[in-house]
């Protein structure tokens, strides 16, 4: 488990955005921390702009405006933007990434294409 340090922990108030699509609540929509809970697991309600209220959501499911710009100063993106390539989205990143959209490793995607195939050409003779 990870330490929890003062930079970690949200505060009451603090002005959050989703970065996994939650009940109710698609990826990237802002919202503000209005309840923090927990000991060694910190939890968080938060009051979402689109006016849904979820509770018992862990840290790595919500972002920071300073968890944007640290990101941005790592340079990952800003290279990219300099280099022209488009940051990839959607099944094409995923099949770039070696991942799927699904979740389901890629490995076993094409193994159940493989039998898929196996099983048509057994079919038509």
């Amino acid at each position: 488990m990870a330490t929890l340090t003062a930079s970690t922990v949200l505060k009451s108030g603090t002005r959050v955005r989703a970065t996994v699509a939650m009940k109710g609540v698609p990826i990237g929509t802002e919202g503000k921390v209005i309840h923090v809970q927990g000991l060694s697991w910190i939890r968080y309600w938060v009051w979402f702009d689109n006016g849904i209220r979820l509770g018992t959501i862990d840290r790595a499911k919500l972002a920071t405006a300073e968890d944007r710009e640290r990101t941005l100063n790592a340079g990952t993106e800003v290279a990219l933007a300099e280099a022209g390539v488009p940051a990839p989205v959607g099944e094409a990143a995923a099949e770039e990434a070696g991942e799927s959209v699904s979740g389901v490793p890629a490995l076993l995607l094409e193994r159940s294409r493989k039998a898929r195939e196996r099983a048509a050409a057994k079919k038509a003779g």
